[in-house]
């Protein structure tokens, strides 16, 4: 009898284990997908973003590179015709088309101008800024007749068609990519939502099985759907925080998303977030959650001190000190270190802390959602560098990292407004450069950017946090100084002319500026006015002998500026700024 049990317990024992491996297998196989669609799905979205955006800019400095030559051309028949001010236009225009910007012209197939061979678009972008030049000196020589006629021989009105209808195929195309790339997340996030639904078909047809097999076994399917659900619930609550990071605008916005979502994936466990520093030479505490003040965690870690750094992937350190453990570690908690990673660059570390005696089991359990805690992380803090990347080559001149002429221009509007709303004081300096010409024939174009590098800095460090700098053009600086009379800010720009001034004496060479101070509303009235009024104020020191400030002639002012209102705090000035 007990042989007959025996035999038969051996004959359903096996199918019975069989089926449990499979089905634990099978819940396995369910949880990685799980986690691994999330990720796919993270860095398929990114990879189009990236990649539109690429695309977008790409369209965006062909359409600027066109623009200015088609301002440049008009520019220069103004001229011709005797408007002598369209001059300036036309020599910020080409300023624009010089030092590399026409590269891009090289991404166009070959123009063909009438029975001509193809010709390059760069080339004939050069040829046409040489023909302007030359119908400029021309026109310079009395000659403007002259100069319409080299105009007309040599087509630049045609050319600049021509060029114009390549950058329009060019953005069609990058329109049709676009499009192609839209798509592209579009039905990669179709496919994550798919498996989604096929891993929760897959999780209902287990617990069907589960049903129809032992009360253990059942107890062990239903165990395993549980498990199932809890994956589902964390991928989606993944998926939540990938959508919120897209919209963090900072580091702050991103770590509060962060803490959230960790208090809700992985619950009973404190943490800590490190990032880069701007040199990138050491990590810096960005925030925790789960953890006391001045629970003695470092301010700072040593990339080189981290073996989850050094060796690309989670490590663990023992409460006890046993085993390898990170020259960092501090404690008698057990660390799970989690390097985050984004397109091949480690941008930070996730660390998650346990105690107790199951410490590691724990940590263990939590280590593949930690992973995808810190990919999502990671992804956002990689977008928003990009975009911070992306932002200052849109404002910032990139020679003196000085703000360029169009944020000078809505940056002065603003102010302006502002000044005019709440009765307040705006002037502006405009500084140009002394014999810059001179100074890179003689030494070398060089030396004149290092020049140019020197002032900005010698500028910007004598001012205060809400004044604003920016490249005019070529060697002219613009300063803003917002709440500052005309009389104080005529002083500000002598003691700046002076520090230029000592300039020459570490470069070895004689450099000064001249400076053009006016004011609204002693000067000005509105913003085109006051750039005006500086302007003029510039060409009076110039004419005066150079290396002197000059200010604009004072205006009557206006009687509704005299109503006493409540004072503007410099302060608002500051938020003015920065909108």
């Amino acid at each position: 009898m007990f042989a007959s049990f025996d035999s038969k317990t051996e004959r359903t024992a096996p199918p019975v284990r069989h089926r449990s491996r499979v089905l634990s297998l099978a819940t396995i196989v369910l949880v990685f997908t799980l986690v691994a669609t999330a990720i796919f799905g993270f860095a398929h979205v990114s990879s189009q973003q990236l990649t539109m955006a690429e695309l977008r800019a790409h369209g965006q400095r062909l359409k600027t590179v066109h623009q200015s030559m088609v301002a440049a051309d008009g520019a220069v028949l103004h001229y011709l015709a005797g408007e002598v001010n369209a001059l300036r236009l036309h020599l910020a225009e080409v300023a624009r088309l010089t030092g590399g910007a026409t590269d891009i012209l090289d991404d166009l197939p070959p123009i063909i101008l009438g029975i001509e061979a193809g010709r390059s678009a760069k080339v004939l972008a050069e040829e046409l800024i040489a023909t302007w030049s030359e119908a400029i000196a021309l026109a310079s020589e009395g000659r403007a007749e002259a100069g319409r006629t080299l105009i007309a021989t040599n087509r630049t009105s045609l050319v600049l068609e021509r060029i114009g209808e390549e950058v329009r195929r060019v953005l069609l195309r990058s329109d049709s990519l676009l499009a192609m790339h839209d798509d592209r997340i579009k039905v990669g996030t179709l496919m994550v939502l798919l498996m989604q639904l096929a891993a929760g078909l897959l999780a209902i047809l287990g617990l069907l099985y589960a049903f129809r097999s032992s009360v253990s076994e059942a107890d062990k399917r239903a165990a395993a759907v549980a498990s199932a659900d809890r994956s589902r619930v964390q991928v989606a609550r993944l998926f939540e925080m990938a959508d919120v990071l897209q919209s963090a605008s900072d580091h702050a916005d991103a770590n509060a998303v962060l803490k959230a979502t960790a208090a809700d994936l992985v619950p009973g466990f404190s943490g800590a977030l490190y990032v880069f520093n701007n040199s990138r030479d050491r990590l810096v505490l960005s925030t925790t959650w789960g953890r006391a003040e001045n629970d003695g965690l470092p301010e700072t870690i040593n990339p080189t001190s981290c073996w989850g750094l050094k060796r690309g992937k989670p490590h663990l350190n023992h409460g006890d000190g046993s085993k390898l453990c990170c020259a960092h570690h501090v404690g008698t908690e057990t660390t799970l270190e989690i390097p985050m990673i984004a397109r091949g660059e480690i941008v930070g570390l996730l660390q998650l802390f346990a105690s107790g005696v199951s410490a590691l089991d724990r940590l263990d359990h939590v280590t593949g959602l930690g992973s995808a805690l810190a990919d999502g992380m990671s992804l956002a803090l990689a977008n928003m560098a990009l975009r911070e990347k992306l932002r200052n080559q849109a404002l910032r001149d990139p020679l003196t990292g000085l703000y360029n002429r169009r944020y000078m221009e809505d940056c002065l509007q603003r102010f302006v407004r502002l000044a005019e709303r709440e009765n307040r004081e705006v002037s502006l300096i405009m500084v140009d450069l002394d014999h810059f010409k001179r100074l890179n024939d003689e030494h070398g174009h060089a030396f004149g950017d290092q020049v140019l590098r020197d002032t900005a800095l010698t500028i910007t460090g004598s001012l205060r946090e809400t004044d604003i700098v920016c490249r005019f053009g070529g060697e002219e600086l613009v300063v803003i100084l917002p709440d500052c009379p005309l009389e104080r800010a005529a002083d500000k720009a002598e003691v700046l002319r002076l520090r230029i001034e000592e300039l020459g004496n570490t470069h070895g060479a004689e450099i000064s500026a001249s400076f053009g101070v006016a004011s609204l509303p002693h000067t000005s009235q509105s913003v085109t006015d006051l750039l005006s009024a500086a302007d003029a104020a510039l060409y009076k020191a110039k004419q005066g002998g150079r290396n002197q400030v000059a200010k604009a002639p004072l205006r009557p002012y206006r009687l509704d500026r005299y109503v006493e209102e409540t004072p503007l705090l410099e302060d608002d000035f500051a938020r003015a700024a920065a909108e």
